[in-house]
Formats: structure tokens, sequence, C-alpha cells
């Protein structure tokens, strides 16, 4: 158990969080929206369902409307959590109150995070779930009674209902939680591993039966695949896409002047000939010629399609270009989408200065991963040293939780979008804190604490 032996260690940091909390929506409230978020909005006020995303973000966007219709509500429910989350990893920390207070504040002002929690977007809701989870998990978990166990399953499976990729990131804090709440765990590490395992793979399980509740169910890689394409086909000037996904009239050099090597989407609306659009019905056969032509332009061009997820991977971890769009970092208004209602942006001068300062930024080393990449590797390193320390046992957790997610990116996303690494950002700095929090054992008292699932 993690813990401290002042009762009122929590108040602080309580405090500060949420200070720091209310700042933030004065800044932000009440939340953007891009165009994601607004096709789910327009799908919970009755628009045909899909399962083009998590449909856990459709059930949290009810729930927004039942409250107060747009995009308020959610955009303070994921606000509570991560801060709620931060302020619980704080109170763990067996350190001063002033070392609590910093880490609070390089947390929650970490850019990456700071940017993303001011949208209202999956990837947001995702990583204030995970926030909070980890915070129960450090704070409560072991102390008796099962509420907070639920309470950090129910967490963990929201992020798997609002993300579609979550499961990398899911499994190694249930892992974490089921080591921390049942003792009989820590006699055998396979036994905990295949536990928290098994209760990720569930929840996938169970996401999956869920999604196909939808009113349009469709297959999602398609869009991924032919952007893998058309840049092998710009690469070799052969067009390799499948006839029966284009026009007759499509060629390389419509290819060429359509693409761009930090979205997908531009190959879909920018061509001149026809371009289906990548959302199939699971039934359609163009679902099969599109994964056969992507597979045997792998094994035929090898090199040149790792040339191009390579570019994608430096675009993705690395620092944007300010002459790229601005929603590859931030969404600065909101997007309307058919017959949802207009929701007016914060018109604060507080706001105003932070989105100048942001749009200065977003070109900068501010904003790109990396970094975070680089610490969460170095403190992983550390934290495995100490990981007898109940501190490192968490630290290994999130970042391993973070490094697993943002691992599978470079081969599957879609896009170069800053929102995408969320996740993995703030698990590093989290991953940090408790890495610098843990000391080797000196008391018998945590003898006990042997070895580590991770």
């Amino acid at each position: 158990m993690i813990s401290n032996r002042n009762p009122w260690s929590w108040l602080v940091p309580a405090i500060a969080a949420l200070a720091a909390a209310a700042f933030y929506a004065a800044i932000f409230y009440p939340g953007t929206i891009g165009f994601d978020s607004a096709y789910q909005w327009w799908q919970a006020r009755g628009g045909e369902t899909s399962n083009v995303h998590g449909i856990g973000m459709i059930w949290f966007w009810r729930l927004s409307d039942a409250a107060s219709q747009g995009p308020a509500f959610l955009f303070m429910l994921q606000l509570a959590l991560f801060w709620c989350g931060l302020a619980l990893v704080a109170v763990s920390l067996p350190t001063r109150q002033i070392w609590r207070l910093a880490f609070l504040l390089a947390a929650g002002l970490s850019p990456i995070p700071f940017v993303v929690l001011s949208s209202v977007l999956s990837d947001a809701v995702m990583m204030a779930a995970l926030c909070c989870a980890l915070g129960i998990c450090v704070c409560a978990l072991g102390r008796g009674g099962r509420a907070p166990f639920l309470l950090v399953m129910f967490l963990l499976f929201s992020a798997m209902l609002v993300r579609k990729n979550a499961l990398p990131a899911v499994i190694p804090l249930a892992i974490f939680a089921c080591w921390r709440e049942f003792p009989v765990m820590r006699t055998g590490l396979v036994r905990c591993v295949l536990a928290g395992s098994c209760i990720g793979i569930a929840m996938l399980g169970t996401d999956t039966l869920l999604q196909r509740r939808v009113d349009h169910p469709m297959t999602l890689f398609a869009g991924t695949a032919v952007w893998d394409l058309a840049a092998i086909s710009i690469a070799t000037g052969d067009l390799l896409l499948p006839p029966s996904i284009h026009g007759p009239d499509l060629d390389v050099a419509d290819l060429r002047q359509a693409f761009v090597p930090y979205t997908n989407t531009t190959i879909f609306a920018n061509t001149h000939a026809d371009m289906a659009q990548p959302f199939f019905d699971p039934d359609d056969p163009r679902n099969g010629e599109i994964r056969r032509a992507w597979l045997d332009a792998i094994a035929s061009h090898p090199g040149t399609y790792l040339a191009h997820r390579w570019r994608l991977t430096r675009a993705l971890f690395g620092s944007k270009q300010h002459d790229w769009p601005r929603e590859l970092v931030y969404f600065p208004g909101n997007t309307q989408y058919r017959d949802n209602p207009p929701v007016a942006v914060n018109g604060s001068r507080l706001h105003a200065m932070f989105d100048g300062w942001i749009d200065a930024s977003r070109g900068s080393v501010l904003f790109a991963p990396w970094p975070y990449v680089l610490l969460a590797l170095v403190a992983g390193l550390q934290a495995w040293r100490r990981r007898e320390n109940p501190q490192a046992q968490a630290a290994l957790a999130t970042l391993v939780s973070g490094l697993l997610y943002a691992a599978p990116l470079p081969l599957i996303a879609p896009s170069a979008e800053l929102r995408y690494l969320a996740w993995p950002c703030i698990a590093a700095v989290l991953g940090a804190a408790l890495t610098l929090a843990a000391s080797p054992l000196t008391s018998a008292a945590h003898a006990t604490t042997l070895r580590a699932p991770f």
C-alpha cells in the first residue's frame, strides 16, 4: 500500500488540484469540438450510429446532453477525472508538500496533455480515465473493501469503450490493480499477469459485442491501408490501388497532388477522380481487395512502405511544421456538423492569450512527443532497478502502459495528430514522478513486496 502517515496529507494537493482545474476551466470552458467529436455528438443526438469511433463516446455525449446541451458537462467531467487522478498520485508521493505541489504543476501544465485536454474528444477522455484509475490504484487499493477496485475497473473499461486501441494501455494498469488489491496475486508473477490480461481481453470482447449494436457497422483499417498504397504508388510510379475503389481517371499524378505526409484524409477529399470513402460494410468485397493489394505492395516494396511509415512516425513524434494545419495540434474552434446546435467558444482574454501562445508554439519542441518518450524510457530503467519499491511498481505499470499504447502507432496511425499521444505523454510524467519518489527499501515493513509484476 502506498500511503502517508499524516491523515491530512491529502488536503493541500486536493485544494491545489481544485484551484488548477478551476483556472483551466476559466481558460477553455466549455471546450472545443473537432470534426470527430461533432460527428459523435450528432450520433448521440439521434443520428445514425456507427462504429467509426468508440461507442462509449456516443454514450458520454448523451450523458453530457442530459446534463447540459453541448460539450460543457463532458469537458468538466474529463477535467475532473484528470485532476482527481493527479491529486491522488500527488498524495501517494512520500515527500514534502512542496514537492507534491511541484508535481501537480509539472504534470498538469505539461504542454501536450494541457492542450489535448482543451477539447472534448476520445483521447482526452481516455487520458483522464486512465489518470484517475492510476490515482485510485496508488492511493486506495489494498485497504480493504472492493469498491475502489471496481471503480478502477469501470474507469479502465470506459477507456476501452472510447478508444478502440486502448487495450495496450489498459492491460498494464489492470495487472497493477490486481497486484495491489489481491495479496494472493503477489505470490506468483504469471498468475497476476494472466489475471490482468484476461480482464483486459474480457473488456475488449465486451466492447466488440457492443460495437455490433450500432445502426451501421463499418470496417476501419481500409483508410490507413489505402493511404499506404497511395504513398507506395507515388514513390514507385505504379498505381497500386484496387480499381474498385476509384474512378477510371485516377493516376499517380492525381494521387501526388492530393497526398500530404501528415494525414490520410486528403487523398479521399482532394483527388480529381472519384475515390471511395474508406468506411465499408464488413461484407463488402472491397475490404478483401484492399487488404490483398496492401499486403502485396508491402511485400514487393518493403523499403518504400517503411520509408512512408517512418516519415509519418517523425511527424507523429516530432515537432509539427508551422504551415501544417493547426488541428494536428489543437482545435481552436468548433466544427459545425449537420443540425448540431452551435457552440460558442470561450471569448475571454485569458483564452485569447493562451490560444495565441499555443498557435505561436505549436511548431516547437514543446509540442513534440519524443522528449516524453525519452523521459519514459529513462524513468523505466530507473524504476526497474528499484522494482521492489511500491512507488517504482506504480511507475513501471504507468510507463509500460504509455509505451505500449504508443508502440503500434507508427504502423497503424492514419495521421500525425498530437492527440494520439496524450496518454503516453502524461504517463511519462506520472511515471517519472513515481520513480523519483521511489527509494531503495530499507524498512522491514516493505519486505513483503518482493517482486513487481513488470
